[in-house]
């Protein structure tokens, strides 16, 4: 008779969590096709010519927009961007941390001592994976929908960005692969790493170190970079909720988590440097992009992490519960270093200076000096002078540099045996580069050029350029 009576309440009880599952689905399906429809919604353009798109599509996959004509355009533009660095931060701290919780369960005992940890982090494991597939969507539509607008594309125009560009299948496979976590959560502990591995791999391979000249170090680099950078952002996040939900698990997280915390600041630091070094040809940008400044202020906060992690570590190794204060600023510290992460992985690295091209005419000499991309460090330089037939090949040809209240630059120049420029009847053309030029800062510049002739005779020109 017991058992007979209960029968209805437990399958009234198992009817209620199927509900509740049912609708949690149907809510979360809702939501997802929301936001899709918001987007196309979002994204639809004008028609435009066909050839066009195609055109401006190659030209978009590694292009960054720039601002339109009017105020209002310009203001657009602005709250547009303001709309994907957030979207963007929010799908790299969702990523992270979802990979970092999946690659932390290999550092859990396997006895009943990691029993609850593996209980509190199942549960918290689910919760990342569903707001790193509705991140997923987010980002990869709102960027996909820009590009369609600034293309002036139709529905034709989606299928050939998912299909036909680099940047389009990498956007693909980040959706599928963050769907799958739903899968991965249930797997043992090696797949939930291998999962993670592969979505840190789809993301390393679409960021900058792709377009980098070192592709194969930079690559692996922003990639050893992402892992660590999971592990460090999951484990802070793992201690600060042990910490909410048993103190005592906290306690014991911490132990563990702490060696492994040093040992992705190293390697976080060591790969940053390499990745820096592929992506920008000289030191000088750190001051003068704001890819650069970033990535300073990035710096100073993993050092002050450093403090902070230092002190945890101190505590943990006299096997002390970790106040509320420093993990609590551990994990500040944790949020704005993610999001600065996630603003400069957007930024291009190399400076955005305009090219200088000048040509000036004379009776007794032509010149045409250029400087790329006439912006703070590594430039390329090229002189060339046409002198009248009559008065031979000059001895000696100089380029000097000159800013106000700063010494004289003198820019090293060799003789080019490059032809091919303008011909001016009566004049002979002759051709010189820059060799190992620097130029150390943005500002108002004065260019000499001094010119000695075959017979000794000196001609000097100068005028003034902005560098960017």
């Amino acid at each position: 008779m017991i058992v007979a009576s209960n029968l209805p309440q437990a399958h009234k009880g198992s009817d209620n969590r199927i509900a509740k599952t049912a609708a949690r689905t149907g809510a979360y399906a809702a939501l997802l096709l929301g936001i899709l429809a918001c987007l196309f919604w979002y994204a639809a353009p004008a028609a435009h010519a066909e050839g066009q798109q195609g055109m401006l599509l190659a030209m978009h996959e590694h292009a960054q927009s720039g601002a339109l004509g009017s105020d209002g355009a310009v203001l657009k533009d602005k709250l547009e961007d303001g709309v994907m660095y957030a979207v963007r931060i929010l799908y790299y701290m969702a990523l992270l941390l979802a990979s970092g919780m999946m690659l932390l369960r290999l550092i859990l005992p396997q006895s009943d001592r990691g029993a609850e940890q593996r209980r509190l982090m199942e549960r918290w494991s689910g919760f990342a994976v569903k707001g790193l597939l509705v991140a997923s969507i987010l980002y990869v539509f709102i960027h996909a929908a820009r590009v369609v607008r600034e293309l002036g594309g139709d529905g034709d125009l989606w299928l050939r960005i998912f299909m036909d560009t680099t940047s389009g299948q990498l956007w693909l496979a980040l959706i599928v692969l963050s769907a799958l976590g739903f899968a991965a959560v249930k797997l043992p502990d090696i797949g939930k790493a291998v999962w993670a591995v592969l979505l840190l791999a789809t993301e390393s391979y679409g960021g900058h170190a792709a377009a980098s000249e070192q592709a194969v170090v930079s690559i692996l680099s922003d990639f050893v970079h992402l892992a660590c950078a999971a592990l460090w952002a999951g484990g802070v996040m793992l201690l600060l909720l042990f910490w909410r939900a048993d103190r005592k698990e906290a306690g014991r997280f911490a132990e563990r988590f702490s060696s492994v915390a040093w040992i992705t600041i190293v390697l976080l630091i060591v790969s940053g440097a390499v990745m820096t070094w592929t992506l920008i040809p000289s030191w000088l940008y750190l001051i003068y992009t704001d890819w650069g400044k970033w990535l300073l202020v990035k710096t100073g906060l993993v050092i002050a992490v450093a403090a902070v992690g230092a002190v945890l570590r101190y505590r943990a190794k006299r096997r002390e519960l970790p106040r509320g204060f420093w993990l609590k600023l551990d994990g500040g510290l944790m949020a704005l270093i993610v999001a600065i992460a996630a603003i400069f992985t957007v930024i291009s690295p190399m400076p955005t200076g305009k090219p200088l091209n000048h040509h000036q005419m004379g009776e007794d000499l032509h010149y045409t000096l250029k400087l790329s991309p006439n912006a703070p460090g590594p430039n390329e330089a090229s002189l060339t002078i046409w002198l009248p037939e009559g008065v031979g090949v000059p001895q000696a040809v100089a380029l000097t540099l000159r800013q106000e209240g700063k010494p004289l630059m003198n820019v090293s120049l060799i003789q080019s045996e490059e032809g091919g420029g303008i011909a001016f009847p009566g004049f002979n053309e002759y051709r010189y580069k820059g060799r190992e030029f620097v130029l150390p800062r943005p500002g108002k510049w004065t260019a000499i050029m001094t010119i000695t002739g075959a017979s000794g005779e000196t001609l000097e020109r100068e005028f003034e350029f902005d560098s960017n």
